[in-house]
């Protein structure tokens, strides 16, 4: 389990927004590796989640959100590996036929059957991969003649 500080930046009736908190130590830090700050912050922009929560926060409250290990990176390779794995094999096996276009015409049902069994996984592993709030969190930022740090 990774724990991450993030930002509410919207609210909902069962749930927040976070965005996850840019830290000015994650070039120095030497757990980078291990780090879901670091990876999230050399993906570029933020990344936007839904947290289901019965509790209260409001925009700009810092929250402590506990994330299930490896969560975002098996939902992301079940949601684009299945239907790319189920293009491909379509294809192939529609190849075996002889013809080009049933060769398209496999691939786009194996792209269909892929989606569909993604759909189904993520259905079924939701609870599993859903980020959970532990607690709302202090802002630790130093401020420095002005400056935050």
């Amino acid at each position: 389990m990774s724990q991450e500080v993030v930002q509410v930046v919207g609210t909902g009736d069962d749930g927040i927004w976070v965005e996850g908190v840019q830290q000015s130590a994650c070039g120095a830090c030497s757990a980078r590796a291990g780090c879901g700050q670091h990876t999230l912050s050399k993906m570029g922009k933020p990344v936007r989640l839904w947290v289901r929560t019965n509790d209260s926060f409001k925009v700009g409250d810092q929250v402590t959100v506990e994330l299930p290990s490896g969560s975002l990176a098996i939902s992301a390779l079940a949601m684009y590996g299945l239907p790319l794995l189920g293009l491909i094999l379509g294809a192939v096996i529609g190849f075996q036929g002889g013809s080009e276009p049933q060769s398209l015409l496999a691939g786009g049902l194996g792209l269909i059957l892929g989606l569909l069994a993604a759909r189904q996984l993520g259905r079924k592993m939701q609870s599993e991969w859903q980020p959970t709030v532990l607690k709302k969190t202090h802002s630790t930022a130093i401020n420095i003649n002005g400056v935050s740090e």
